[in-house]
């Protein structure tokens, strides 16, 4: 399939990115790596949105092909839906880490490590679900 090593490419990105985050979550509140939640920040809605963008181009298309019209549809809706909520959810990770940065971060430590953990472990089970139906051909 054209362009799947490009999507494998940003999920292993992704990836990178969550396990970052749950470094960053496992060592709160004792430690917080500046630089690691800066990059982070900066990469995190963009490298999601990269993502987001070559599903659109190369997974959905070979859902439509491989299920029925209602079937392939249902599914993409439901793919895309998950696609608005990790995207919202990315950009308020983001600027969580920049209040964090800047000593401004108004909610507790638990808190900010419960949002890190929900935000990759839902990427991660993502993931695999558009990993495994990439794998068996949609």
């Amino acid at each position: 399939m054209p362009g799947r090593t490009a999507l494998e490419e940003g999920y292993q990105s992704l990836l990178g990115l969550c396990d970052r985050l749950e470094a960053i979550a496992d060592s709160l509140p004792r430690r917080i790596d500046a630089a690691a939640c800066s990059e982070i920040a900066e990469k995190l809605p963009s490298t999601l949105l990269a993502v987001h963008r070559l599903e659109d181009q190369i997974l959905f298309p070979a859902i439509m092909a491989a299920r029925s019209p209602n079937d392939g549809q249902r599914l993409i809706e439901r793919l895309r839906d998950e696609h608005r909520h990790d995207g919202k959810l990315a950009e308020q990770v983001a600027r969580v880490l920049h209040e964090l940065l800047h000593a401004r971060c108004p909610h507790s430590w638990e808190a900010i490590g419960y949002m890190l953990r929900a935000f990759f472990e839902t990427v991660r089970r993502h993931i695999a679900t558009e990993r495994l139906l990439l794998a068996e051909r949609i």
